[in-house]
């Protein structure tokens, strides 16, 4: 089956069914625009800053003790 619009042979049932291709849907505005999967980052990312006292913690962060693990030699 083809296109309504323009020669091309449609593909996928969705497209079948509607009796147009993705291309020519965009194009005659009977579908909308495509959208970009994973968007740009429109604010700049900051790290939090702390004093760098020894215990000293932020606020909106909680203290998890690490005690390092020594293998026994055997």
């Amino acid at each position: 089956m083809k296109c309504r619009y323009c020669p091309r042979a449609l593909r996928t049932p969705e497209s079948r069914a509607r009796g147009y291709g993705p291309v020519c849907g965009r194009q005659h505005g009977l579908l909308p625009a495509s959208t970009p999967r994973q968007r740009a980052v429109t604010t700049p990312v900051t790290g939090v800053r702390t004093p760098a006292l020894p215990g000293h913690i932020h606020p909106d962060q909680t203290a998890i003790p690490i005690q390092p693990v020594i293998p026994l030699e055997e």
